[in-house]
């Protein structure tokens, strides 16, 4: 009683006030008494919600780990691969089947008509030998199709980006859809309890029309918004993040001058390079001699006796005019070269857009978090002298109102934040998912050591080898220089080389090495050489298994190799040098031991007639003993008719367990790679 009295004289109060415009009045203390009853309801049910909420948002903030810029919330994970199988068969001549037969009626519209033969039968075979439908002409299309494929590849890319970026976002807005939809149920709870409060002060007269209305109107504005939350959250099946999101720090931007601006635009540049790539394959295509080879049997029936012979022949055809479609597809490749560049200035200015908008809206965040902590000592304090004798939930019931209206807006402003953050990421190319087209597919080659011959190295110049080992990506090199090496080449190569992060071994192939028990003696004064020069290492290639002699001594070859390459090894030690030995598949298996606990790299020259599993069954025994650490499984280029087929070959044994691989050689890789 000693409690209510005071609410007693409050509503007293402010009746008497609001009697002031009111004709009749129906209130008695029956009346009084029972709003006193459910204004103290409303007033323990707010502070209820308000204590769990606040309770929640601290016990959230105590444990929140989350690092939203590392999270992977994305549930796109299939990349898009394509099959790169060609269907052309492999060591194969294209040959054509041609028949052909005339019957010249009689009489003729000339005189002449007749005169040679009445009927004519010609069969045979037909070689293309170049241009259309031959083997070349094959594999010029197969590459130009995996470009295409590429190109396709790349919107795909693009696309799935779309998606994972769109996928992101519906997470984060489920995220703050529930915390939203659980706010304003806290809130609709405590607008119910006041309308119904409303309501009761209507029916006698402490409110109007008008008020109870405005009530009405609070309530249904929230309830439909909670509904409509709710519907759009049921329909969409959207799995939310962690709650940890609501109350982690706001995420910082990369800003933009730190952003590469050409990683933005890789894409389509990539894509315009092998537009051209394909522009110049078909023009090759487009000019190549068309030569086909003729084996023909002829028959003849003449009015005087019949005949029949055998006939070898040649048709050759070479296109000399260009057509003026070329010329209109190299002015579009320039436009569009010229255009990337004022996409990075698009790029940068409309990134300085959302970094400058994502920092005004974290700036709104930041007061509202601010005015969220002065709402929460508002709130202590109103409810501080709850059962002193002039206490009233008016001013509390008030705080708690914008307390959950702060709440509200921080929620709606944060989803807007990290809509925006996402958006930055993906457009800046900063959000980790940026796949380029090298991991999207198996498009590009897996191996990086490779041989180059004198003959190769003297022939080509410095500059076009080392840019096409950058095309292959190799970074390890074995160089023969020949036997009257060209010095001033050899160190401008070496120089070039390491400009481009790509080591030089000094590639040793003499085989009379071997042909002795003292062989080391004369490897070792080249070995001094390469050192001079200043090769990173030795590379042998010493083959005594070409010996006529080889299979009635295996044993003895064996032992040689093991001392020239224990020997070789011991020798690259002390002089701060690498070593690589070239091995056959038949390797005997004492040498591939000696080599393993040498630490001596092997390069498995995997390369004959055999199918690719059968050389894999042959090599499992020293590849076993080697260990995947200490070999390289080499390609023999000129075994494949087309690029796709090498990197069939590397994806097959890459899943039999092999981890290096390297290409014989560089003179064979020439013009191989797209």
């Amino acid at each position: 009683m000693r409690k209510t009295l005071p609410i007693l004289l409050v509503l007293n109060v402010f009746i008497f006030f609001n009697a002031q415009n009111k004709s009749t009045l129906n209130i008695n203390s029956k009346s009084l008494s029972t709003l006193t009853v459910e204004y103290n309801k409303i007033y323990e049910s707010a502070k209820e919600i308000i204590s769990n909420l606040l309770a929640d948002n601290k016990s959230t903030a105590e444990k929140s780990n989350y690092d939203f810029t590392s999270a992977d919330v994305s549930l796109h994970k299939n990349d898009f691969t394509f099959n790169t199988k060609t269907s052309e068969d492999k060591n194969r001549l294209h040959l054509n089947w041609v028949s052909e037969m005339s019957y010249n009626f009689s009489p003729g519209f000339g005189d002449d008509e007749n005169i040679f033969y009445r009927a004519r039968v010609s069969s045979g075979l037909d070689w293309l030998a170049l241009g259309e439908g031959s083997s070349k002409n094959q594999r010029i299309q197969n590459s130009l199709n995996e470009k295409l494929r590429n190109i396709d590849l790349l919107e795909k890319v693009k696309y799935k980006r779309e998606i994972d970026h769109r996928l992101n976002i519906d997470h984060v807005r489920a995220a703050f859809d529930e915390k939203k939809i659980s706010l304003l149920s806290d809130y609709e709870k405590i607008l119910k309890l006041l309308n119904d409060f409303t309501i009761n002060q209507n029916k006698i007269g402490l409110k109007n029309n008008a008020e109870a209305a405005q009530s009405k109107y609070l309530l249904e504005k929230i309830s439909i918004e909670k509904k409509s939350l709710e519907d759009l959250l049921k329909t969409s099946g959207r799995n939310p993040l962690s709650k940890e999101i609501f109350t982690t720090d706001i995420p910082d931007l990369i800003p933009v001058e730190n952003i590469d601006l050409s990683v933005l635009i890789k894409d389509k540049a990539m894509a315009l390079k092998m537009e051209k790539e394909i522009l110049d394959i078909k023009r090759k295509r487009d000019k190549q001699l068309d030569l086909r080879f003729k084996l023909r049997y002829n028959y003849y029936s003449a009015l005087s006796r019949d005949r029949n012979f055998a006939s070898v022949g040649a048709t050759i055809n070479l296109p000399l005019s260009r057509s003026k479609t070329d010329l209109e597809s190299d002015n579009d490749l320039k436009a569009k070269e010229n255009s990337l560049q004022d996409m990075q200035m698009i790029y940068r200015n409309n990134l300085s857009n959302m970094y400058r908008d994502y920092y005004l809206l974290k700036s709104e965040i930041e007061i509202l978090q601010s005015e969220s902590t002065y709402l929460e000592s508002e709130l202590k304090v109103n409810s501080t002298n709850e059962k002193s004798n002039t206490f009233s939930p008016a001013a509390y019931l008030t705080t708690a109102e914008k307390f959950l209206n702060n709440q509200i807006q921080i929620c709606d402003k944060k989803s807007d934040l990290y809509e925006k953050y996402l958006e930055y990421r993906m457009i800046s190319g900063t959000d980790n998912k940026t796949e380029g087209l090298q991991n999207q597919a198996n498009d590009d080659n897996a191996g990086q050591e490779t041989y180059i011959w004198s003959s190769f190295f003297t022939n080509y110049s410095n500059t076009y080898i080392i840019n096409l080992m950058n095309h292959w990506h190799i970074n390890r090199v074995f160089l023969s220089v020949g036997k009257v090496a060209d010095m001033v080449k050899v160190a401008d190569f070496m120089t070039k080389a390491a400009e481009n992060n790509i080591q030089v071994y000094r590639l040793i192939g003499e085989n009379s090495y071997a042909k002795t028990d003292d062989g080391f003696a004369d490897l070792q004064l080249v070995m001094e050489d390469a050192k001079t020069l200043g090769f990173t290492g030795i590379h042998l290639d010493i083959e005594p298994h070409t010996f006529d002699d080889y299979k009635a001594n295996v044993d003895l070859y064996a032992q040689r190799l093991i001392n020239l390459f224990t020997n070789s090894k011991t020798w690259c030690i002390q002089n701060n040098m690498d070593l690589g030995v070239s091995v056959p598949m038949q390797l005997p298996a004492e040498v591939a031991t000696a080599l393993h606990d040498n630490n001596t790299m092997a390069y498995i020259m995997a390369y004959d007639v055999l199918s690719l599993d059968k050389k894999l069954n042959k090599t499992a025994i020293i590849r076993n003993i080697l260990g995947p650490d200490y070999y390289v499984w080499v390609f023999r280029i000129n075994d494949f008719q087309a690029f796709s087929d090498l990197l069939d070959a590397e994806e097959a044994v890459q899943t039999a367990g092999v981890t290096k691989i390297g290409y014989y050689d560089l003179s064979q890789m020439n013009n191989f790679k797209p």
